[in-house]
């Protein structure tokens, strides 16, 4: 059920939280934690949008803590917060976005769809949220905006970058090497994944910090792939 925008503060500000795994399988929690981080880099598109980083927002995952005193530790006026329940092909995410001072919903949507729909679902959350915080964009946000809501045309390839990203958050050595791994298999599948490209040179380049590899030898396949990403993308700032 869908509730109507209520009046929002002036401050256009915004912490995405973790989305709750609520998947019969723990190991789905790749899945949730990419749908809150893509949802964010999404709306850190928006040039009047304050958007909390991710690793502040990440912070609270897990804390039961009221949603007043996360948003005034972040410094943000609205909060989005949700839960995702994966099985098999079919997903089921809720997001609700919530003014912190009133504490009252600004709007909430469940979604129940194919697998393979999850990019539509993402610009459908996207979109709500710029809408109910009445915030303005100009072209080029809005081409950004779409840029990022549909990463790739592959939901297989999309699905194991989740997976890549999900072992490159956890660092180490041998979650590093996997990441590389799954975002190579990610390249395989869609060679015009510009982000994939951009997360497989990220992993490269932080290696050196968690195994025996050399600088050098690192910034061998991280340039390139770099390189890549930013010849299929321009605008991809990591890259």
């Amino acid at each position: 059920v869908t509730e109507q925008p209520a009046a929002v503060s002036s401050t256009q500000s915004i912490a995405v939280l973790p989305f709750v795994n609520m998947s019969a399988d723990i190991d789905n929690e790749y899945f949730s934690d990419g749908i809150s981080e893509e949802l964010l880099n999404v709306l850190v598109k928006v040039s009047t949008l304050h958007v909390a980083s991710r690793t502040s927002a990440f912070a609270y995952k897990g804390k039961d803590l009221p949603i007043s005193q996360i948003a005034r530790e972040l410094k943000v006026d609205n909060i989005l917060e949700g839960s995702v329940r994966k099985a098999g092909n079919r997903v089921r995410i809720t997001a609700q976005l919530i003014d912190a001072e009133s504490d009252r919903h600004i709007w909430s949507e469940t979604y129940e769809r194919e697998l393979v729909d999850i990019f539509d679902i993402q610009e459908e959350i996207s979109n709500n949220i710029v809408a109910a915080l009445k915030v303005a964009l100009n072209m080029d946000e809005t081409t950004a905006m779409e840029r990022a809501q549909h990463p790739t045309a592959n939901a297989e390839a999309y699905e194991i970058y989740l997976q890549g990203r999900y072992a490159w958050r956890q660092r180490h050595r041998d979650n590093i090497l996997k990441s590389i791994e799954l975002f190579e298999q990610a390249i395989a599948i869609d060679p015009t994944f510009a982000r994939a490209y951009e997360a497989l040179a990220s992993a490269w380049a932080i290696l050196p910090s968690w195994s025996g590899i050399s600088n050098q030898e690192s910034m061998q396949n991280a340039k390139p792939a770099a390189v890549k990403a930013l010849q299929l993308d321009a605008t991809l700032s990591e890259a």
